[in-house]
């Protein structure tokens, strides 16, 4: 849904809050304007909700413009991209000038690269720990988001062994992480089981529909998306029992 201001008076304000509790994603192609009522929603929307944001002034990356509307040697299309990773955007939306976006890229790669690297949500496993309870070892997976959005959906996490024997899988609250967090989930492995070998992957749920995440880590993953996991085995001396 647009989240353009009831100016006219017309009901767009009804629409979005209609929508919004809907789960709709919010869109807007006016970052940089006048109209902070816009930004203010998307910063301050929930967190399971995305948001697509552009700047339909200067859609094209022409150079010429590009040039002439700098400010302290930054061009206007940069400050757009920049307000949307300051408003927490899941997406960056362009249109379709190739030839354009790569010789601006070219002269002005500050904001693209800003945003490739950052938008959206950026999930990894931060921390893993280990621990006995109930008679049997408890994995604790901290993860990390290290995007500028929440995670528009549910974010599943699966824990399974090669040999099929161990599959567990539960989901985190939606949209966490939230943006710079770190969420622990908790899983009791069957009896004999240690956490040495396991894998862990994520899938997406949104609306209805599952899709799979990869991981925003330094470590390769598996061919099918997961990450071997490597916890002190139990054996080891200074595993600390029963913390």
């Amino acid at each position: 849904v647009n989240t353009q201001p009831d100016i006219s008076r017309v009901g767009n304000d009804a629409v979005i809050d209609m929508a919004v509790r809907a789960g709709c994603w919010l869109r807007t192609d006016s970052i940089i304007t006048e109209e902070v009522q816009q930004f203010e929603m998307i910063v301050n929307r929930p967190p399971f909700i995305a948001s697509i944001v552009e700047d339909g002034g200067q859609r094209r990356y022409r150079m010429d413009e590009a040039i002439e509307t700098m400010v302290n040697g930054v061009p206007r299309n940069d400050y757009a991209m920049f307000q949307a990773l300051d408003s927490g955007a899941t997406h960056w939306a362009v249109w379709q000038m190739a030839d354009n976006l790569a010789a601006y890229h070219e002269r002005f790669p500050g904001g693209i690269d800003a945003v490739e690297n950052r938008i959206g949500y950026r999930v990894r496993p931060s921390r893993i720990w280990e621990r006995k309870r109930y008679g049997r070892r408890e994995l604790i997976i901290g993860v990390k988001n290290d995007g500028v959005a929440g995670v528009p959906g549910v974010l599943r996490l699966v824990v399974g062994s090669p040999d099929g024997k161990v599959n567990l899988s539960g989901t985190l609250d939606p949209g966490h992480p939230l943006p710079g967090k770190l969420r622990q989930a908790s899983f009791l492995l069957p009896e004999g089981i240690e956490g040495e070998g396991l894998t862990i992957r994520a899938e997406i749920e949104t609306k209805g529909v599952t899709r799979p995440v990869r991981w925003a880590s330094a470590e390769a993953a598996n061919p099918d998306g997961s990450l071997t996991l490597s916890p002190d085995k139990y054996r080891n001396p200074n595993w600390r029992k029963d913390v």
